[in-house]
This record gives structure tokens, C-alpha cells and sequence, in this order.
């Protein structure tokens, strides 16, 4: 019996990635987006819609890797898409007797400083409206009637197309800068990449469970020890120097809301706070641990930006690099 896989936010950058791992795989997948054109087009904030591609391509497994992003200033959209969307997956997903819905969750709900890897039971702690539109779709899955469902909590997801913040840190060391870190720099961070995280996806498709994930990477590294290990792999003479944080986020928030800088409240967090998770439950479960280190998937990603000037051949908001806006005056004062 064919099993056919919709892919919701096809066209984005880790749907994008999925995509070439199914086709290696040769899985039957059907392609969607709201960027994409023709039968492909989908908006899931429709639910007649989502039916309707549902039932025309007798779709069984339902694979949610769609969202309104992290810079998204409107909570209206994160809202429209990352909530009423998701519920409108788990609507159709109901009446069409979907053998599996699989959700791509972030690490997003908990933005604080964390001593120890967080659990899969550790209270959500959102605190702008990325993350918690996230944990409100995370809820209605959970509270939801699905009979076999997985939710991935992950990372910064990398791989070499990947840019967006972290272009302004691949410039300033590409042009030999001084790199300014917020504090102390020994916050602990963790990525994972996107093939290990494909991987999980797809031991996950024969998985009947009602569970929720957290995936990362198995090396945990301090900020500072990470930029440090990129400048001396990629010979580049930048030092990074640190910087007491005297009202800087404050002021660096402010500027991203009235679209001068990038970086939102967010990613100011999460350059000064620690935040890794424990990941040994899907290692237990799915008998697999990602394969690529942290640093490693940075510095693939660092070459592949040096190596094309900061262009990729996939054009998403991730794989393009941001506009640093006031964050060129980095380059000058430093």
C-alpha cells in the first residue's frame, strides 16, 4: 500500500533539506508551500484547503515544518499560521484518518539561562511570541485526538546553505574584525543538522507513538569557545572581546523593533544565555545519536558562505544573510 507524505513549508529551509533527504531515500512525498505555485500552493491557515490536498493525493503522513519565523514582528501572523494553521493540520488530519502527524517544535519555548540540559518535562518558558506560539501548537497537539503523533523540539537548525544571523558573525570573520560578545561568552549552545535531523524524521514515520523529542547535537559548546574555534579553522586573524552588558540587549531590542538591528530579543538571549538539551530519551528510543558536532556544522556552513560570498542556490529568509542594519558600525568600531 503507497504511503504518500504531505511536507508542509516545503519551500522553507529545513523543508527544503527534508525534501533532498526523501528523494535519496526514494520516499513518496508531496511537496507544499505557501510560496510554491500550482497544486503545490498551500496556505494552512485554510482549513478547506488543507482538506482538500489532503483527500486529492490520499495523503497518510502529515510532516509540519511550516512557520511564521522568529523575526516575524506581527503577532497576528506568528499567531495565523503557527497556531490556527496547526490546528487546522490536526482538523483534517482527524477526518482523514492520518496515520501520523509530525510537528518541528524550537527550542524557543524555554529562553532563560539553563545550568543543566533541559528535559522533555521542563516548564515551558517562552518570552516573545515566536516561542509562544510554538508552545500553544505544542498544546493542541498534545490535547488533540491524534492517535500517533511526534513532536521534535529542536535548535538552531544548521547545514552548509545555512545563513541569517549567522552571516554578520561569517562577515566580521571573514574580514579579520574583532568579534564584541555580550558577557562573559561561556554560555553553552547546541545546534543540530539538518540530516540528523532528517534522519530522526524518517525512523519516525514507522514510529506509532505520542511523544515529544529533544534533539541536538551530542557536543555542547560555550559561545566563545565556539567563534574562537572557527577563527583559528578558518585562519582568520579576529579576536573576540567581551563586552559587559550594560543595558546593551535593552537598547539592541528596541532597535530591532524599530527595524534597525536584526537581532531580536530572541537572539540577544540566546548569545548571552546557556541553553542545551537532553536528548538521551530519542537516543534510547530511535536507537540513533546525531552524527555531527556543533562546531563542525558551523564551520561547514562558514566555508560554503567564504566559498560563495554569502549566496546560496536556496532562497529562503535562513539561507539568505540578514541585513545587519545599525550592526555595521560593529565593522568600523571594532
Amino acid at each position: 500500500n503507497r504511503i504518500v507524505i504531505l511536507i508542509i513549508g516545503a519551500n522553507g529551509f529545513f523543508g527544503n533539506q527534508l525534501q533532498k533527504f526523501f528523494l535519496k531515500k526514494k520516499i513518496i512525498f508531496f511537496p507544499t508551500d505557501i510560496s510554491l505555485n500550482g497544486e503545490s500552493y498551500l496556505d494552512i491557515r485554510n482549513l478547506d484547503s488543507v482538506k482538500e490536498i489532503i483527500k486529492k493525493n490520499d495523503i497518510k503522513i502529515v510532516i509540519n515544518c511550516s512557520c511564521e519565523p522568529a523575526t516575524s514582528k506581527s503577532k497576528k501572523k506568528l499567531w495565523n499560521t503557527n497556531v490556527n494553521g496547526n490546528q487546522n493540520l490536526i482538523k483534517a488530519c482527524l477526518e482523514f484518518n492520518i496515520k501520523k502527524y509530525i510537528y518541528i517544535s524550537t527550542s524557543a519555548i524555554w529562553v532563560k539561562n539553563y545550568k543543566t540540559p533541559v528535559e522533555e518535562n521542563e516548564k515551558y518558558h517562552p518570552i516573545e511570541n515566536y516561542g509562544k506560539s510554538k508552545v500553544q501548537a505544542e498544546i493542541d497537539i498534545k490535547n488533540s485526538k491524534l492517535k500517533n503523533w511526534t513532536i521534535f523540539r529542536v535548535p538552531m537548525i544548521v547545514s552548509r546553505e545555512r545563513l541569517g544571523i549567522l552571516s554578520l558573525l561569517f562577515d566580521l570573520i571573514h574580514s579579520n574584525k574583532k568579534i564584541p560578545l555580550l558577557g562573559t561568552g561561556e554560555n553553552i549552545l547546541q545546534f543540530i543538522h539538518a540530516e540528523d535531523l532528517s534522519y530522526y524524521i524518517y525512523l519516525s514515520l514507522n514510529k506509532d507513538e505520542k511523544s515529544i523529542y529533544n534533539v541536538g547535537s551530542e557536543e555542547k559548546i560555550s559561545l566563545k569557545a565556539l567563534i574562537e574555534k572557527l577563527i583559528i579553522l578558518s585562519s582568520s586573524k579576529s579576536k573576540v572581546i567581551l563586552i559587559k552588558d550594560i543595558g546593551i540587549t535593552m537598547i539592541l531590542n528596541i532597535l530591532n523593533k524599530l527595524n534597525l538591528s536584526p537581532l531580536n530579543i530572541y537572539h540577544l538571549n540566546m548569545l548571552k544565555y546557556s541553553l542545551t538539551m537532553n536528548s538521551s530519551k530519542i537516543h534510547k528510543n530511535y536507537r540513533f545519536k546525531p552524527i555531527f558536532k556543533t562546531s563542525d556544522m558551523i564551520l561547514e556552513a562558514f566555508f560554503n558562505y567564504k566559498k560563495n560570498l554569502g549566496k546560496n542556490n536556496i532562497n529562503t529568509e535562513i539561507t539568505n544573510p540578514v541585513k545587519p542594519g545599525i550592526l555595521k558600525l560593529i565593522k568600523l568600531i571594532f
